[in-house]
């Protein structure tokens, strides 16, 4: 929604007063309108997503316009800290800040092995809409990795045991779970960035500095690539949303420094962007 309204605005009600021309809003909104828009902090993806279509494309229209009267806003927002998540095999996800990751990457056997897959989320869980399509993003690498065809074979072990409580339980058996709940991939590790849980509110969205943001995760891929000596022809970034132009500007921060290009860079549904000077 937010990336339709500001890419598009509708020719119908501009006419020709185009962004490009930056024309004064007294110029396609009246002094009533100018009053009845929301603050910035009060506009929450929460509030967008229980609005209608139109209303929500109005509203950011409005917003987006408004924000092109002064072409000098510049991006100040960087977040202090990004919570990182890698989901395991049996389930289980290893969770810190960013800046505490290596060290807990470091103590996994095999992590790195084969392809590294590093999502940087760019927007927040607190929608559900958001939540579903980033657990698909990232249960379609899990299935790629075969991680899901491991958890599930230790969930049904688990039914079939329960349903079997009355009979003890033999070697074997024991065996067999204990490598269903540690079982380890060999194909793949996936690192989510939660970029967008910092972005909480379209004024956090809107005044992201991409620039800078994206190139302390470059420097953070860096040091992961070099303490972890894992080769940079493995590691596949990608970024959603805002998180696409943050991954773009990672990459090219890690090009910048160590002269060579991660295998693959992708953007899924990249936005927008309000602030300028970008």
């Amino acid at each position: 929604l937010a990336v339709a309204a500001m890419a598009s605005p509708s020719s119908s009600r501009m006419g020709e007063n185009s962004v490009n021309q930056a024309l004064k809003p007294s110029q396609w909104l009246s002094p009533q309108q100018l009053e009845g828009i929301q603050a910035v902090d009060d506009l929450t993806l929460d509030r967008l997503e229980n609005m209608s279509m139109e209303k929500g494309a109005e509203l950011l229209q409005q917003v987006y316009h408004l924000s092109q009267i002064n072409h000098d806003i510049e991006p100040s927002y960087v977040p202090s800290t990004v919570q990182v998540y890698v989901p395991k095999p049996n389930g289980d996800k290893i969770v810190a800040p960013l800046n505490e990751m290596i060290p807990l990457l470091k103590q996994q056997q095999n992590f790195g092995q084969d392809e590294v897959t590093i999502i940087v989320t760019g927007l927040p869980k607190t929608c559900e809409t958001v939540k579903k399509a980033n657990r698909k993003l990232v249960q379609a690498y899990m299935q790629r990795y075969n991680l899901q065809q491991q958890q599930q074979q230790g969930q049904r072990y688990n039914k079939d045991s329960s349903e079997e409580s009355n009979r003890q339980r033999t070697s074997s058996e024991e065996n067999y779970s204990e490598q269903a709940k540690n079982a380890k991939t060999q194909t793949g590790d996936i690192i989510i960035i939660d970029l967008g849980s910092e972005l909480n509110s379209y004024k956090r969205m809107a005044m992201l500095d991409t620039e800078t943001t994206g190139a302390n995760i470059g420097k953070w891929i860096v040091r992961m690539t070099s303490q972890l000596e894992l080769p940079h022809e493995t590691i596949h970034l990608i970024g959603q949303n805002i998180g696409a132009h943050v991954a773009g500007a990672a990459a090219n921060e890690f090009t910048r420094l160590t002269g060579h290009k991660l295998r693959r860079v992708t953007g899924l549904d990249p936005s927008s962007i309000v602030a300028k000077g970008r």
